[in-house]
């Protein structure tokens, strides 16, 4: 009985662990200017409308409007957000009227492949040119608190990340000889499933339908008022 316990336990945690890193953006790397702090917390959530059911904007990551909130949950608030994308082939579009500054590769890890999997899942299929940017939108946002920030051409398919920044005291040396400077740090992230992705609304095929057919009446209509 022991040992079935212990091989199911040793079924089960490995499973347990893969299920909770596809939910992760594990690492953090210097954007902007800004490097990270040591333990990074997943404090940072993009809203948009509905809900990929994938591994990036499970819930309700799919912004099919033209705006979407970031929302800073747990203990933090953040003095400044930084917006992250990964855009399925050039960059385009801006968040509150700025556009995006070209960065050579993406600094949050474990996101690249969340991304290949959500778009493979929402049948959207994934350029080899891959691009990444950022967006310094220069709003903070308080504890428990959440913006709106206004998306004007966004590539389908873009994937948003935030990051808060704060203000924090990095510390060297022990002791008489400990010195504190305060730095401008990134200390908060977003998990991949709380991140944000831009998807264009696509009729439903009896929306389509109904839309046909109120064109060919108006077409019949105007031929009838031609002809007399």
């Amino acid at each position: 009985m022991f040992a079935r316990t212990l091989k199911l336990l040793g079924i089960t945690v490995p499973l347990a662990l893969l299920l909770s890193l596809s939910a992760m953006a594990n690492t953090c790397s210097t954007v902007a200017g800004y490097n990270c702090i040591s333990g990074t917390g997943n404090n940072v959530h993009i809203g948009g409308q509905l809900g990929t059911g994938s591994s990036i904007g499970t819930n309700l990551g799919l912004i099919t409007g033209n705006t979407f909130n970031v929302s800073m949950v747990g203990s933090n608030g953040a003095s400044d957000i930084v917006i992250v994308a990964i855009f399925n082939g050039s960059i385009g579009g801006s968040l509150n009227g700025k556009t995006f500054t070209p960065i050579s590769s993406f600094p949050l890890g474990g996101a690249l492949g969340a991304y290949s999997t959500t778009l493979a899942a929402l049948g959207i299929n994934q350029t080899s040119n891959l691009s990444f940017g950022y967006v310094d939108l220069g709003v903070g946002v308080g504890k428990g608190g959440t913006i709106t920030v206004n998306v004007s051409g966004l590539p389908n398919a873009t994937a948003l990340y935030g990051l808060g920044i704060n203000t924090v005291n990095v510390c060297t040396g022990h002791g008489k000889n400990k010195v504190c400077t305060p730095q401008v740090m990134i200390t908060d992230i977003t998990a991949n499933s709380e991140a944000g992705l831009s998807k264009a609304v696509v009729p439903e095929p009896g929306t389509l339908t109904l839309l046909g057919t109120g064109l060919i009446g108006l077409a019949g209509l105007a031929r009838r008022r031609f002809a007399r």
